[in-house]
C-alpha cells in the first residue's frame, strides 16, 4: 500500500519523466525523408494494366487512383502502350509530382528516370528537364548529385559522372552509393550508359603507364568475383585497355601484361577468332604484340635448352622483319623440353603448338620450330641445324594452319631432295644456316622473301650489334 501512495503521491506532484532524445514526430519524419532520398524498386504489379486504367480515366475526364498515380512513373517506357508518349498523362503526372509537397513522387519519379535510362527514351529530355527544376526542393542526395553533376540532364549527366567517378578511380554505382543512393543503381540504366562512357574516354586518352591503366580497366569493368560488369560492352572494354597503345609498342612486361589479361578472358585471336568478332582494331594491336611475344618466346627458349651463338643471328634477322610490320601472324611449334621451358618462362596460358607424333623427321630434344606468315610467303625456321623452309601463299604444300595446337614434322617442313647441296636446296626454297658472322644464309632468306613478297630489307636493319 505504502509503494502505491509513494506512486501517487508522485504523480500528484507532477514527478518529472525523463523526455525521449528526439520527439517521436520528428524521428518518424527524419526517417521518412531518409527513406525519401533512396532510390525505389519496380513494384510487383501489372504496369500495362495501370498505364491502361490512367489513360482510360484521363481521356474520360475521370481521376484516377491514388494508388495507379503512385505506380505511374514506372509506365513510362516499360508499360504498353507507355505513358511518355502519351501527351495528356506524361503533362499530368509531371504536373502533380512537380507541385507535391511530399517526397516519395518525386523520389519514385528520379528512381525511374536513373534505372529506365537511355538516350533514346522518348520524352526523357523533358522528364529529366523537370527533375532538374524539382531537386532544389526535392533536398538531398537528388539537390547535391544535380548540383555536383547535372545528374538529369542527359548525356551531360552521364559525362558528369563519368568524369568524377574516373578521377575518383570509382565506379558510377559506387559513386552513387557514396552520394546516398542504393546499390540498386549498380543495375541502372544510368550506370550502365556512364559504364559506356567511361571505356570510350578510356580508349581515348593516352595512358601514361600501362599497369595503372589496366588497373583502372580492371576496377572499372569487373565485378568483386571478376566476372565483367557488363558482357555487352566487352568489346567497348577490349578497346579501353588497347586503343591507347595502338600508336606505340609497349615493353614486354607490359605486353605480357596486357595481352595476359585479355587471353584470359577472350582467348587469343590467333587461335580463337571468333571471340574478337567486332574488334577487329585492338585484335589486330594485340596479334602484334603477340607476333614479337612468339619472336621472343621462339629464341628465348631455345636459347635455354640449346646455347648457341647462332640465335643472336636469328633473333635480329627476323626482329628486323617485325620491326618492319612485315610479318602478319607468328606462331611457334615445341618438343616436349621446349614446351616445358616455355611456360616455365613465360606462364602456364602461354599459347603454342606442339610436336605430334608422324612425320618422318624424328623430332630431337631441343627442336622447335617459328612459323611466320609475312602474307604473301610462308616461313618454317627450325631451330639446331634444321633448315629455314619458305613457300609462296598459293603453294598447296605449305603449311595448312598458322596456329594450330599441335604438328607432325611433315607440317611445317618442305621434302629434302635428295641431293642436298646448297645450289640445289636453293631451287627448293631450303636454306641452311650456314655463314651466320658473314650474313650469308640472311641475305639468301632476304632475296628469296623479296622474290616472293615485294619488300626487301638492307643488310644493314638485319646486322647484329
Amino acid at each position: 500500500m505504502s509503494s502505491f501512495r509513494s506512486a501517487l503521491h508522485s504523480l500528484t506532484l507532477g514527478a518529472p519523466r525523463p523526455l525521449p532524445a528526439e520527439p517521436r514526430l520528428t524521428a518518424l519524419a527524419r526517417r521518412g525523408d531518409a527513406a525519401g532520398a533512396q532510390a525505389v524498386r519496380r513494384p510487383a504489379v501489372d504496369l500495362d494494366e495501370v498505364a491502361a486504367r490512367l489513360i482510360a480515366a484521363l481521356d474520360a475526364g475521370e481521376e484516377p487512383s491514388p494508388l495507379d498515380w503512385r505506380h505511374a512513373p514506372w509506365c513510362l517506357w516499360r508499360a504498353e502502350p507507355p505513358l511518355a508518349t502519351h501527351d495528356r498523362a506524361l503533362t499530368r503526372l509531371l504536373s502533380e509530382i512537380m507541385r507535391s509537397e511530399r517526397r516519395g513522387p518525386y523520389r519514385r519519379l528520379a528512381s525511374v528516370y536513373l534505372i529506365d535510362y537511355a538516350p533514346e527514351r522518348p520524352r526523357i529530355g523533358e522528364i529529366g528537364r523537370a527533375l532538374a527544376a524539382r531537386a532544389a526542393a526535392a533536398g538531398a542526395p537528388w539537390h547535391d548529385l544535380q548540383r555536383d553533376y547535372r545528374l538529369f540532364e542527359g548525356p551531360e549527366g552521364v559525362r558528369g559522372l563519368t568524369e568524377a567517378a574516373l578521377a575518383g578511380r570509382e565506379t558510377v554505382p559506387a559513386l552513387l552509393g557514396r552520394r546516398g543512393l542504393t546499390a540498386i543503381m549498380a543495375g541502372s540504366g544510368l550506370a550502365e550508359a556512364s559504364h559506356l562512357d567511361g571505356l570510350s574516354l578510356l580508349a581515348g586518352r593516352p595512358a601514361a603507364s600501362a599497369t595503372l591503366h589496366l588497373d583502372q580497366v580492371r576496377g572499372w569493368c569487373l565485378a568483386a568475383d571478376n566476372s565483367l560488369l557488363y558482357q555487352a560492352h566487352r568489346a567497348a572494354m577490349v578497346n579501353a585497355l588497347v586503343m591507347p597503345f595502338r600508336g606505340m609498342m609497349p615493353s614486354a612486361a607490359d605486353r605480357d601484361a596486357l595481352g595476359g589479361f585479355l587471353l584470359a578472358r577472350f582467348g587469343d585471336p590467333r587461335v580463337k577468332p571468333g571471340n574478337w568478332i567486332g574488334m577487329d582494331e585492338a585484335a589486330a594491336i594485340l596479334k602484334r604484340w603477340l607476333t614479337e611475344q612468339s619472336l621472343r618466346q621462339f629464341f628465348d627458349v631455345v636459347d635455354r635448352i640449346a646455347p648457341d651463338g647462332m640465335w643472336k643471328y636469328r633473333r635480329s634477322f627476323w626482329s628486323a622483319y617485325h620491326a618492319r610490320d612485315l610479318i602478319l601472324n607468328a606462331w611457334v611449334v615445341f618438343g616436349q623440353d621446349g614446351a616445358s621451358e616455355a611456360r616455365r618462362a613465360f606462364g602456364r596460358d602461354i599459347q603454342f603448338g606442339k610436336f605430334a607424333k608422324g612425320g618422318r623427321k624424328p623430332v630431337m630434344a631441343g627442336h622447335a620450330v617459328l612459323l611466320l606468315d609475312l602474307g604473301r610467303c610462308i616461313v618454317a625456321d627450325w631451330s639446331h641445324n634444321g633448315y629455314c623452309n619458305i613457300w609462296s601463299a598459293d603453294d598447296p604444300e605449305r603449311p595448312r594452319f598458322m596456329n594450330a595446337l599441335s604438328y607432325t614434322t611433315d607440317d611445317v617442313r618442305r621434302e629434302i631432295p635428295s641431293e642436298r647441296t646448297e645450289a640445289v636446296l636453293r631451287k627448293h626454297n631450303i636454306f641452311a644456316h650456314s655463314g651466320s658472322d658473314n650474313y650469308v644464309w640472311q641475305s639468301r632468306v632476304a632475296a628469296c622473301i623479296y622474290a616472293m613478297t615485294g619488300h626487301r630489307l638492307s643488310l644493314g636493319e638485319f646486322t647484329v650489334r
